[in-house]
């Protein structure tokens, strides 16, 4: 018997489904160290202003400031990674659904295909009933 294609394109499917899983999960976690590097960048600020004067405060704060900066930067840039990482992953997802309902769809007919050739054979031995 032949390999079912919509069997093979549904294996393919669900691994790429399984991939963008992945990519979203790596996505979440480049998403996260973003936002612990915002806040570390922002808690290093506050610790400093509560220890007092020091006399190269304004370069350590100008250098505080631009590490938000770029780690809030960082962060706006792994959020929108991770949403496109959530379209590409739902794209798959209705992809994999459409080649599972194709296979739904077709099994049901060749049921229903079935069915009929058995009912033609039991109408076919009835009318050679004498």
């Amino acid at each position: 018997m032949a390999k079912d294609p919509l069997a093979t394109l549904q294996k393919l499917r669900r691994l790429e489904a399984q991939t963008e899983r992945r990519a979203l999960a790596e996505r979440l976690a480049a998403e996260e160290a973003a936002r612990q590097a915002a806040a570390a960048a922002d808690q290093t600020l506050r610790q400093e202003r509560s220890e007092g004067w020091n006399p190269n405060l304004g370069a350590f704060i100008q250098k505080a400031l631009d590490d938000r900066a770029a780690a809030r930067e960082a962060e706006e840039r792994a959020r929108q990674a991770t949403d496109r990482q959530r379209q590409i992953l739902a794209d798959a997802r209705a992809a994999e659904r459409v080649v599972e309902k194709l296979r739904e769809n077709r099994a049901a007919e060749a049921a229903r295909e079935e069915a009929r050739r058995e009912q033609n054979l039991m109408d076919e031995a009835a009318r050679k009933q004498p």
